[in-house]
């Protein structure tokens, strides 16, 4: 499948499916609703945080996403910026997709100055591991927060 990434920002269309998506994988265990969901998106930009990139197929349709956030645990608030929500359709994983969003977002990470990069995962420190990834610390809170792995990882400018 071939694809093209692009700023959320300038596909403002596509916030309704970034939304859903977030809010299927991850919104409902936290509480956070479609509503809620589709809020976080309308701020995004393409030159700061939050900033989130879009993968789209060569018919245009959206198909996979990430974003970089200010913050993405509320228990490390001071920690920032957080790579946050990459999500590949189903149809759509096994194309390389997913490591396209997480190369682009680290690429536009050091673009905006940023020199450290955090994450929160549940289920994939391994595979963040593999591609550089530090695990720092766990927590355990509600919902999204539930038994998760945070991790960083240094940027080279």
């Amino acid at each position: 499948m071939r694809f093209n990434l692009h700023y959320l920002a300038d596909r403002r269309g596509d916030i309704p499916v970034c939304a859903e998506w977030e809010h299927a994988e991850w919104g409902r265990g936290g509480g956070k609703t479609i509503t809620e969901a589709m809020a976080s998106y309308e701020g995004v930009r393409r030159d700061g945080v939050p900033l989130t990139l879009v993968a789209c197929s060569e018919a245009g349709q959206a198909v996979g996403m990430v974003s970089l956030w200010a913050s993405d645990c509320p228990l490390r608030s001071e920690l920032t910026p957080w790579v946050a929500s990459l999500y590949v359709a189903p149809p759509a994983r096994g194309y390389g997709i997913g490591t396209s969003l997480f190369a682009r977002i680290e690429q536009e990470a050091v673009i905006l100055g940023f020199r450290r990069l955090y994450l929160m995962t549940q289920h994939s420190a391994a595979t963040y591991a593999a591609a550089g990834w530090s695990a720092f610390d766990r927590v355990d809170g509600l919902g999204a927060l539930r038994d998760a792995v945070l991790m960083r990882k240094d940027l080279s400018p």
